[in-house]
C-alpha cells in the first residue's frame, strides 16, 4: 500500500449523503468518542433535552454499559428499571424500562443499577437491542455510549442514523478520536461482509498508526486487487458519515480545531465528516452536575447552553437536509492542498498557507496520531510546491492552463460584497425572520435573530470583518460595558449591518441612541463609586 499518499480520492469520498426519514421509526442519534471524560453524557443528555423543548418526543438511552451516569445529567434520581433487564432471560421490552423525567417529552432508559455482566453483552443481545431501539415510540432516541472501541459501542454507533463523535481539544482525545474512526469503519466493513476481502496481514498492519488502516488506505488496497471491491469499499465510506463536536474549548485556537480536524480526517483518512460545532468551557456545567440538575434547565442562558442549542439545530439540519453539508475536498491539486478556490487572490493564498501550516505543523494537536514524521515531511514538501507555484504569476498561469483546460471556474469577484456570508443552516433549522419596517428599532437581540434567521454564523462575520468575537457577542447581547468607545462601535455596526444586508443608517441611529444612554449610566455609576 506504499505510494498511495499522493493519489486522488474519488469524488464520492467527499460527498455526504443523508439517510431519508422514516414515517414510523424514530431517528437514532448515537454519541460516542475514543476517550473518557470528553463530555459524551453531557452532550447526549442536553441534545435530548433541547429536542424535547422543541416539542419532539425523545428517549435517552444510557448505553455506557458498566459506566452509566446519564440519569444524573438528566436530573433524575436513581431509576428502578434499567437497561440490563432487556438483556436478561426475561427479555423485558425496552418501552417498559423507560423512566419519566421532569422535562416534558423526555424519557430515559437508565443503566445506573446494571450488574457487572451487562458490560459484555452477547452479539444476539446487541442485535435485539438495536432492533427494539428503532421500535420505541419516539421522534428521537439519543444513545450515550461508553468511551473506547468495544464491539458493543461500535455496533450501536453504526446502528444509528446520526453518528456523533465527541472530542476535547487536547492530544490524547484527538488521537483516540482518529482511532475510533478507523475502528468503527473497519467494523462497518465487517458488517457488510467486506472485512475478509480487504484483510491485511500482521506485517502489513504494523505500517499503520495504531495498527488500524484508514478507510482511504483500505480503498487503495482494494483498488490494487479488484476494482469492483474498491467500488464496494468506496460506497461504505460514503455511508459512514460521522459528525464531530469539540467540547470544553477555551480559546480561539480551540474553536477552530473542529474544522481543522474535519479537514485533516478527510485529507488523511478519506472520510467525509461533518463538523457540528463546539461547546465552550463553562463552570455552569460543574454547578449543574453538583446540583444534579439538567444544564439546560439550570442555566439556560449560559454560554455552553447556547452552544448546545447551535449544535442541536445543526443536527436537525442533517435530519432535514438531503444535500451535502460539507464538501471540502481532499484532492491533490495545489488549490486543494491549500484549501482555497482557484480564483483566490495572492492575499487569500498567503492566509491559507499560514493556516494550513499551523494545522499541519509538527506540534499541532490535529496531526497527533494521524501522521508519521515521514508523512508530515512529504506533506510539507507538497505544500511548499503548491505555495511557490500559486504565488508566482507565470507558474500559476501555466498550472491553471494544465489543470483547467476549459478555463478557471468562475467565482464572484468580491464574495463579501456580491453575496451574504456563507449560510451554515438550511431554512428548516433556522428561527423565523422578524418583520422589518423603516421604523424598526434595531436592538442587539433583534439583530441576532436576523442573523440566525439568515443562517449566518457570528464567526463568519468575525472572519470577514476582522471584528473580534467578544465585541460581536457584546453587540448582540448589548453588554455595553464590554464595548469600546462610540467611534469604534459605530464602525462595528456598519460592518455588521452590511453583512446582514439591513438598513445601516437605521441601525446606527437606533442602536447608538441606546448605547449612549447606557454608557452614561455606566460612567455615572463609576463616578459615584467610593
Amino acid at each position: 500500500m506504499n505510494g498511495t499518499a499522493n493519489r486522488q480520492i474519488p469524488a464520492a469520498f467527499v460527498t455526504l449523503t443523508v439517510v431519508s426519514d422514516s414515517v414510523d421509526k424514530p431517528r437514532i442519534v448515537a454519541v460516542a468518542g475514543g476517550k473518557g471524560g470528553a463530555g459524551k453524557s453531557l452532550i447526549a443528555s442536553n441534545i435530548g433535552i433541547f429536542l424535547a423543548t422543541l416539542g419532539h418526543r425523545v428517549v435517552l438511552v444510557d448505553a455506557a454499559l458498566g459506566m452509566a451516569n446519564l440519569h444524573t445529567f438528566a436530573g433524575l434520581a436513581r431509576p428502578e428499571r434499567t437497561l440490563s433487564e432487556a438483556f436478561s432471560k426475561a427479555e423485558i421490552p425496552l418501552d417498559e424500562l423507560v423512566s419519566i423525567t421532569a422535562v416534558p417529552g423526555l424519557r430515559l432508559v437508565a443503566g445506573v443499577r446494571d450488574p457487572v455482566w451487562v458490560a459484555t453483552p452477547k452479539p444476539a443481545q446487541v442485535r435485539r437491542l438495536a432492533t427494539t431501539i428503532h421500535e420505541l415510540d419516539a421522534d428521537f432516541v439519543v444513545i450515550d455510549l461508553a468511551p473506547g472501541t468495544s464491539s458493543f459501542t461500535l455496533d450501536m454507533f453504526l446502528a444509528a442514523d446520526i453518528r456523533v463523535l465527541v472530542a476535547m481539544p487536547e492530544p490524547t482525545s484527538i488521537e483516540l478520536c482518529y482511532r475510533f474512526i478507523r475502528a468503527a469503519f473497519f467494523r462497518q466493513l465487517r458488517a457488510a461482509d467486506l472485512a475478509d476481502p480487504v484483510k491485511l496481514g500482521p506485517g502489513e498492519l504494523r505500517n499503520f498508526l495504531g495498527g488500524i488502516p484508514a478507510p482511504r488506505d483500505l480503498y487503495f488496497y482494494a483498488l490494487e486487487r479488484d476494482p469492483e471491491l474498491a467500488t464496494a469499499v468506496e460506497a461504505q465510506i460514503v455511508q459512514f458519515r460521522p459528525h464531530l463536536v469539540i467540547n470544553a474549548v477555551r480559546s480561539k485556537a480551540d474553536m477552530e480545531m473542529g474544522r481543522a480536524v474535519a479537514s485533516a480526517v478527510r485529507r488523511q483518512l478519506g472520510v467525509p465528516i461533518t463538523y457540528l460545532g463546539h461547546l465552550e468551557y463553562d463552570e455552569a456545567v460543574w454547578v449543574a452536575i453538583r446540583r444534579q440538575r439538567p444544564l439546560l434547565v439550570e442555566h439556560p442562558e449560559s454560554r455552553i447552553s447556547k452552544c448546545i442549542e447551535k449544535v442541536t439545530r445543526r443536527l436537525l439540519a442533517v435530519r432535514d437536509s438531503d444535500q451535502p453539508l460539507d464538501n471540502a475536498a481532499a484532492g491533490d491539486s495545489h488549490y486543494d492542498l491549500l484549501e482555497v478556490e482557484p480564483t483566490a487572490s495572492f492575499e487569500d493564498i498567503r492566509r491559507a498557507n499560514r493556516r494550513v501550516r499551523e494545522v499541519y505543523s509538527r506540534d499541532s494537536v490535529v496531526v497527533n496520531g494521524l501522521y508519521t514524521d515521514e508523512q508530515l515531511d512529504e506533506l510539507h514538501q507538497r505544500l511548499d510546491a503548491a505555495y511557490s507555484t500559486l504565488m508566482d504569476s507565470n507558474k500559476r498561469k501555466a498550472y491553471d492552463s494544465e489543470l483547467f483546460p476549459e478555463g478557471v471556474p468562475a467565482q464572484p469577484v468580491d464574495p463579501i460584497v456580491a453575496t451574504p456570508p456563507k449560510l451554515q443552516l438550511p431554512p428548516a433549522a433556522r428561527p423565523p425572520m422578524p418583520t422589518l419596517t423603516p421604523a424598526t428599532d434595531f436592538s442587539g437581540p433583534l439583530m441576532r435573530q436576523i442573523r440566525e434567521a439568515r443562517g449566518i454564523e457570528l464567526r463568519d462575520i468575525s472572519e470577514r470583518t476582522k471584528i473580534g468575537m467578544a465585541y460581536l457577542e457584546a453587540l448582540e447581547s448589548e453588554t455595553f460595558k464590554k464595548l469600546p468607545a462610540v467611534v469604534y462601535v459605530r464602525g462595528f455596526l456598519v460592518e455588521y449591518a452590511k453583512m446582514l444586508q439591513i438598513d445601516t443608517g437605521r441601525v446606527l441611529k437606533t442602536y447608538l441612541e441606546r448605547y449612549r444612554v447606557e454608557r452614561q449610566k455606566i460612567e455615572a455609576e463609576a463616578d459615584e463609586w467610593p
